[in-house]
């Protein structure tokens, strides 16, 4: 059963030591280092195998790309709260050079948008809110919500919208990197990418092993995790033929190796314990869950923790009515 996230912050502050908080959130800048030279090295192998490797191979680079585009991803939502160091100008720079910037992000860009999404969690208010509002009960509903994402076209508008001329504008005034170095990176990286793909009579690889990836596959695996995190199962529910509103919730994944690899690198499958207590870098998380768990906190909310984001994104698809997946929405509105 879904539990309200005010019920599950007024039991949290209740049981989590301060003192034992408190230790948590230092940084630890090693763990940064290495975990960027972890993600460089897998694109490096990656673009190794796609433009010297045999054609049948393939798959592994695209698969890896796919991994690594998201994790940069949530390198760049860690980076957004000023988790990676403690200087946050150096924070932001690093972020911007080594995650945001190499899939045309900015760190600051994000950021603007992000804080709602702590702030007004559940409520339409949530800028960042996209994608665990969308409905996917119901095949067709389901099936549009996959081909948005895995055609292209959400990733483009959501580029447009959060990182475009616009974006990068309005996040100018907050940025802590100087203004032009995440477009400059954008620039040059993607350009000697681009280069290296064509120098070896492969042009098109840059398209299918980095734009897609970006583009297309990142926006499909945020909208599949963020829904599992974030989507009541009740979703849309509605009352005398009226939507009702969204109840905010956030769900924690123990995922296995792979889900963890491709969809919840930097420790974001500790999600409620992030929204929790957002002030917490990612290395410290699983301490602070397994904190949590020992102080019976899933005792209370049991539906807080799921085993694969996956699942329950299927399972969240399916019409509860009917067992099926079939329109809910129609059902509804019958009753």
């Amino acid at each position: 059963m879904d539990a309200q996230f005010n019920e599950c912050m007024k039991v949290a502050r209740k049981l989590v030591d301060p003192s034992f908080l408190e230790s948590l959130k230092r940084p630890q800048p090693h763990a940064i280092v290495v975990t960027t030279e972890m993600i460089w090295l897998q694109i490096i192998i990656s673009w190794a195998i796609a433009l010297l490797g045999p054609w049948w191979l393939l798959w592994l680079p695209f698969l890896i790309n796919c991994a690594v585009t998201q994790g940069m991803l949530l390198w760049v939502h860690e980076a957004s709260h000023f988790h990676l160091y403690s200087d946050r100008r150096k924070n932001d720079i690093w972020c911007d050079v080594f995650f945001a910037a190499p899939v045309g992000m900015s760190v600051a860009a994000y950021r603007l948008r992000h804080m709602s999404h702590h702030a007004h969690l559940g409520t339409e208010q949530d800028a960042d809110g996209y994608p665990y509002r969308e409905p996917i009960k119901g095949f067709r509903a389901l099936a549009w919500v996959l081909v948005k994402a895995l055609s292209g076209g959400m990733g483009v508008w959501l580029a447009a919208d959060k990182y475009g001329g616009s974006a990068r504008k309005a996040a100018s005034g907050s940025s802590l990197s100087p203004p032009r170095l995440a477009p400059m990176v954008t620039i040059i990286f993607n350009g000697l990418l681009f280069a290296l793909c064509i120098v070896t009579g492969r042009w098109y690889l840059y398209i299918l092993l980095w734009g897609y990836p970006i583009a297309a596959v990142a926006i499909a695996l945020n909208i599949v995790r963020t829904i599992a995190e974030h989507q009541p199962e009740d979703y849309p529910l509605y009352k005398d033929a009226r939507e009702q509103a969204m109840m905010p919730l956030a769900r924690t994944t123990v995922p296995n190796w792979f889900e963890k690899w491709l969809m919840y690198q930097a420790n974001f499958n500790y999600h409620i314990e992030h929204h929790l207590f957002p002030a917490i870098p990612q290395h410290n998380l699983a301490k602070l869950h397994r904190h949590l768990f020992e102080r019976g906190f899933y005792e209370h909310f049991p539906g807080c923790l799921q085993r694969s984001g996956f699942v329950t994104f299927i399972r969240l698809s399916r019409n509860r009515r009917n067992d099926d997946f079939s329109d809910s929405v129609q059902d509804a509105l019958a009753l």
